[in-house]
């Protein structure tokens, strides 16, 4: 099948763990070795599997998102794609030249020049000499980096290797392109620039496998996205479905780890403003989780007080599914007071909700901004998702939908 650019059969990759480090390099097997010869105790290992039967294929021109939860198995992948590392068990084919960009520095020596790491970063993604010369000046201009082209690379900044790594990479003309979270240590006008360079190769029908935890990303670039969960696939398909469901998931799941943490947090204020439950309903007042974009969404928030605060302000502040910070809003204290010892409930309304799709969660916070004291913070107190018809559309990008229209005056 001469479409096919990228298969795998049953790919799994298995690690020895020994006090808590992988156990990979020959000085380690020597040790247990001479230990076993000794006769002394040898340190048990314990299997780690970081994937398991891995098994799809993509055609050319095709894009595939790959998403998951931190240690799911995406970069193992990726690096038994790029030949990083090989798999335990199973095969795999990759046709044509592949360019990666899986880790800052990968491919590079610190102690050489951008210069000389372009020629070797090159040679190592299959690329001629003569190919590195006629695309060098293109390569370096790409990266920004004309005046330290010359320089130890030691001496660049984690998003400097990043341009240069990502510009050789797409310069190497690939069949297959191999892009993980990296991208997100750009600043915004490269952001851009990559964004326009992976536009260009999709329309050059090259496959790219895209690894991102920005779900946006994913959906402006990808047809199709792999769900990799505890080193299996636990679902593959169209974007929207896959993305649907791995919203869902990972809701449910932050809603069990903060039930669990509120059970197991120790008391860390002096008990005179006390958050002790944060509810979210929809427009009819009914608890809900999963909202569209332009639903109203309500916030209970259940407190006490053990003594008067007039000073107090309510904030709420809303993270994206990583832990950013989206922004947030505080009570006025003039109109919101905390002015007896009493029990009560205080309502936030956020009407229209103006997220793009993705999973947010909930800080709520009792603080006196002028004595700079926090009386109460209740981290992930709650969480929500945003999904459904309205969530993504092709004008909108990244968290914030911002209300809009566009005119034409000629």
């Amino acid at each position: 099948m001469p479409d096919i650019t990228i298969e795998l059969n049953n790919v799994a990759k298995r690690y020895w763990l020994r006090r808590g480090w992988y156990v990979t390099s020959l000085r380690d097997e020597m040790e247990r070795l001479g230990a076993r010869l000794l006769r002394r105790q040898v340190a048990p290992r314990e299997e780690f599997w970081a994937l398991r039967d891995i098994t799809f294929s993509l055609k050319r021109g095709e894009v595939l998102g790959l998403v998951g939860p931190n240690g799911a198995g995406k970069s193992t992948l990726l690096k038994i794609l790029s030949r990083v590392t090989v798999p335990t068990s199973g095969s795999f084919v990759v046709h044509g030249r592949l360019g990666a960009l899986i880790e800052i520095g990968a491919g590079f020596h610190p102690e050489l020049t951008g210069r000389e790491n372009i020629a070797l970063n090159g040679v190592i993604l299959g690329m001629s000499r003569r190919e590195i010369r006629s695309k060098f000046d293109r390569i370096v201009a790409f990266a920004e980096l004309e005046r330290f082209i010359d320089t130890p690379i030691k001496h660049y900044s984690s998003g400097m290797q990043m341009r240069l790594g990502f510009a050789v990479a797409a310069h190497t003309d690939p069949d297959v392109l191999l892009i993980d979270e990296i991208l997100a240590v750009g600043d915004a006008s490269f952001q851009a620039k990559c964004a326009n360079k992976i536009a260009e190769l999709k329309e050059q029908d090259k496959t790219i496998i895209l690894c991102s935890h920005d779900l946006t990303n994913i959906t402006d670039h990808c047809k199709s996205v792999l769900w990799v969960e505890g080193g299996r696939v636990r679902m593959l398909g169209e974007t929207g479905t896959v993305l649907d469901a791995y919203l869902e998931h990972v809701a449910a799941t932050m809603n069990a780890e903060a039930e669990h943490a509120q059970q197991q947090e120790p008391a860390a204020f002096d008990g005179l403003a006390t958050i002790h439950e944060v509810t979210v309903l929809n427009g009819a007042e009914q608890q809900q989780t999963r909202f569209d974009r332009g639903d109203r969404i309500i916030i209970d928030i259940t407190y006490s007080a053990a003594q008067p605060l007039p000073g107090a302000v309510f904030g709420v502040s809303v993270q994206d599914i990583q832990g950013y910070a989206l922004g947030g809003v505080v009570t006025d204290p003039d109109s919101v007071k905390i002015s007896a010892v009493d029990r009560g409930v205080l309502r936030l309304t956020l009407d229209p909700v103006l997220f793009n799709r993705g999973v947010y969660t909930l800080n709520i916070n009792i603080t006196d901004p002028t004595l700079k004291r926090t009386y109460d913070l209740k981290r992930r107190a709650s969480r929500f998702a945003v999904e459904g018809s309205w969530a993504t559309d092709r004008e909108t990008s990244g968290h914030v939908h911002y209300p809009h229209r566009w005119e034409s005056l000629r």
